[in-house]
């Protein structure tokens, strides 16, 4: 026989529980096995390890020598079996990419796949910039495009690179008068009904502060979350609400500019600098850059360097 850390562990078993009957029950063995066993430990030994009566049993002061060895010895055993887990969690575990409400967000799930990361993207669905900055503080989220009409505060340990910045669009049912011109004026949206975001951005005091410049407070009709029907609504109910450049046009609707509004959305990667990911994060940046350009029509692509061989995106339209 040799001595196991299984042997270790049912000696310290039997000295917390002081009876080799509770022990055995704890261990869920047979009382007269867990005897025999300990009777060839102590002969393997050289000594007795406890102290026997009808009251139970106790440690020799041999015994308490070896409970304290195996203290230690299944302790740091326990700390391998963690750091060893711990250690390949971290070589397997998922890029964790946030989804946000902003259209780029299918370009980095495209950037990924030309980068051999789309297998590792695990998607986790953020109904706000505020929660997946949330998120980002809390060290649970690795990579995420987002999107801000003001400078938003970064939490720490994670870098940002710029993507494009965009002006922002008025989305009309194609019935509407409006929906004839090639652009629309701000101040011609006065009287309409709008659609406003729920959610902690404070969608509802932006769209207020855009409008208040041109002499109006928007009658804000509609609070739905940036993943909720807004098509549907201005489809069917004719409202209006702003939307981003390149957001996938519905049926039924159209998307104008705004010529007298100098308001802009900036769109941004947003990564953890101790993630795998950042090594990549410039290749990422280029790659959504290009196919952005390249989805917006009538506008040149600006020229970019890429590694050698690695392949362009193919846009996303829908």
């Amino acid at each position: 026989m040799e001595l196991e850390l299984k042997h270790l562990h049912h000696l310290r078993v039997v000295a917390k529980a002081g009876s080799l009957n509770r022990a055995a029950a704890q261990l869920v063995l047979p009382q007269p096995a867990l005897s025999r066993e300990l009777r060839r430990i102590e002969q393997l030994l050289g000594d007795e390890l406890f102290e026997r009566d009808r009251t139970g049993v106790r440690p020799t002061a041999f015994g308490q020598l070896i409970l304290d060895y195996a203290d230690g010895i299944l302790a740091h055993t326990a700390k391998i079996g963690s750091d060893l887990a711990h250690q390949c969690a971290h070589r397997t575990k998922a890029l964790r990419v946030g989804w946000s409400a902003t259209a780029l967000s299918g370009l980095l799930l495209d950037a990924l796949d030309v980068t051999g990361y789309g297998d590792q993207a695990e998607i986790r669905t953020a109904e706000s910039t505020a929660e997946m900055l949330e998120w980002f503080g809390r060290g649970e989220l690795d990579l995420a495009v987002l999107s801000e009409q003001c400078e938003v505060p970064l939490p720490a340990n994670t870098g940002r690179v710029d993507l494009s910045d965009d002006p922002l669009l008025i989305m009309l049912p194609d019935w509407h008068p409006l929906a004839s011109r090639q652009s629309v004026q701000l101040a011609e949206l006065e009287h309409e009904r709008w659609i406003s975001s729920t959610g902690p951005d404070r969608c509802r005091e932006f769209l207020k502060r855009v409008c208040r410049p041109f002499g109006f407070s928007p009658q804000i009709a509609h609070h739905v979350s940036v993943s909720g029907p807004r098509d549907e609504i201005v489809r069917y109910q004719g409202d209006v609400t702003l939307v981003q450049t390149l957001r996938p046009l519905a049926p039924g609707v159209v998307h104008r500019p705004i010529s007298d509004l100098l308001m802009r959305t900036s769109h941004f990667l947003l990564y953890r600098e101790d993630s795998p990911i950042a090594a990549r994060i410039d290749v990422l940046a280029g790659l959504i850059t290009d196919a952005y350009w390249e989805g917006r029509r009538g506008e040149r692509v600006p020229s970019r360097t890429f590694p050698a061989g690695l392949p362009r995106l193919a846009t996303r339209t829908s």
